[in-house]
């Protein structure tokens, strides 16, 4: 079977899509199946690479190459620039023209690469007879392409992957929802009644999209999230007085989606209630509007918050292992799960999750993890809850190695690849 890919973003890119779909595309070719990524961000002189049986196809983003910033090496939030009135005036310019960007774009960041993949999907199309398209999103650009190429693959089936909802997300938001909210709807109800398959990642999403969207009945499959860590390394052996218990959130912060006040406010407080112990705070990936947020943590706690921006993945996984609290922040959303709750639980580590609404798709996914304390966000931590905190760090839970193998199995690459072919397999040859 030949299989076209479609995702603005793949491997090398620290990415969720990209570690879900690098580690899919993989199992698949290994299962007998000729497959074809076209993605974005052009990288050296040769856009097209074989990697493990996978055709990668590189197409870059005219516009802002967005692939780019989220690589391994790329410069933290935190860099250094120079300063003067140059710098002051092209700081300026770099503002206004990122208000005016995120004012007019659509449907998202990624549309400057739409077109030219676009071009590009109908060369591969002409050159290889594909059974199925799978784009995949976020961001919703690549289900553009595939919806923009369909005529140009008249034997191909369309199986759309939705990492994260279009139309029906407010926080963050993929564009100026005043100007273009009708025209999201639109568009995502042109392509889920065009596409022959849907996935998505959670339940509750799935529910959402048969809610607002008809049509979907019956097309909508749950794939759960993949976990796609790197093979276990060594623990780092930590002891002695002077050892800092470490808490350690990794991911994506957004002020109104996923924002750190509430666990700042969290922190200040148990270093407060506990003057003997040495506490850290580590943060690992994109900070995004929350700066200020994590400015304004009151002293002494901020010299013990480290924020260490994107780094590679090999480091963040190093930083999970010698955590000893991994932190989870839910969204202010019903219907996402992020991916680093079932990471988290691979490690078999104690997690400390901090939810904004009793519906978080987190409690569900850690109904049976025996090393979870949740926290429900508010104003202020109240003193129940800072009790509770406390007892959790002095007295962290044990995971036993049978639990943490069963989460490798469920979320296993092989495991969710096989629920893909279960779908790209039943109708043999389109």
């Amino acid at each position: 079977m030949k299989i076209l890919l479609i995702t603005y973003s793949y491997t090398p890119d620290l990415t969720p899509r990209a570690f879900r779909w690098a580690a899919l595309a993989d199992e698949l070719a290994q299962a007998g199946h000729e497959v074809h990524v076209l993605c974005a961000a052009e990288l050296g002189p040769s856009p097209e690479v074989t990697v493990e049986g996978v055709q990668v196809h590189r197409v870059r983003d005219w516009l802002i190459n967005a692939s780019t910033r989220v690589t391994a090496g790329a410069a933290s939030p935190g860099a250094s620039r120079p300063g003067g009135w140059r710098a002051a005036s092209r700081s300026f310019l770099r503002k206004t023209a990122r208000t005016i960007w995120r004012a007019t774009h659509w449907p998202d960041y990624a549309c400057g690469w739409i077109l030219p993949s676009a071009k590009k999907a109908r060369e591969l199309c002409r050159s290889n007879q594909y059974n199925w398209i799978v784009s995949v999103s976020h961001p919703f650009s690549g289900h553009m392409v595939g919806w923009l190429i369909q005529k140009d693959a008249p034997g191909a089936r369309w199986l759309v992957d939705i990492g994260d909802p279009f139309c029906l997300m407010e926080e963050p938001s993929p564009n100026n929802r005043r100007l273009y909210a009708w025209l999201n709807r639109w568009m995502e109800a042109r392509v889920l009644d065009r596409a022959d398959a849907i996935s998505v990642t959670t339940e509750s999403t799935r529910q959402l999209y048969e809610a607002h969207f008809s049509r979907t009945l019956g097309k909508v499959h749950l794939m759960p999230p993949l976990l796609s860590l790197p093979p276990v390394p060594a623990a780092i052996e930590r002891t002695g007085q002077g050892v800092a218990v470490r808490l350690v959130f990794v991911g994506t912060l957004y002020r109104r989606l996923r924002s750190p006040r509430y666990l700042l406010a969290c922190f200040a407080a148990l270093i407060s209630r506990m003057p003997g112990r040495a506490i850290e705070l580590h943060f690992y990936g994109a900070t995004n509007d929350c700066a200020e947020e994590l400015n304004a943590c009151p002293e002494p706690a901020r010299s013990s918050v480290f924020v260490h921006g994107i780094v590679g993945r090999s480091e963040v996984h190093s930083a999970m292992m010698e955590a000893d609290i991994l932190v989870n922040i839910g969204n202010d959303s019903a219907s996402q799960l992020a991916s680093k709750v079932i990471e988290y639980m691979s490690m078999g580590k104690p997690i400390l999750n901090i939810i904004s609404a009793e519906s978080d798709t987190s409690m569900a996914a850690m109904v049976d993890y025996p090393a979870a304390l949740t926290l429900l966000r508010g104003e202020t931590p109240p003193s129940t809850d800072l009790d509770a905190l406390c007892s959790f760090i002095e007295r962290p839970p044990s995971v036993s190695p049978t639990t943490v193998e069963a989460v490798r199995a469920r979320y296993s690459a092989a495991h969710i690849a096989a629920l893909y072919r279960s779908i790209l397999e039943q109708a043999g040859n389109p």
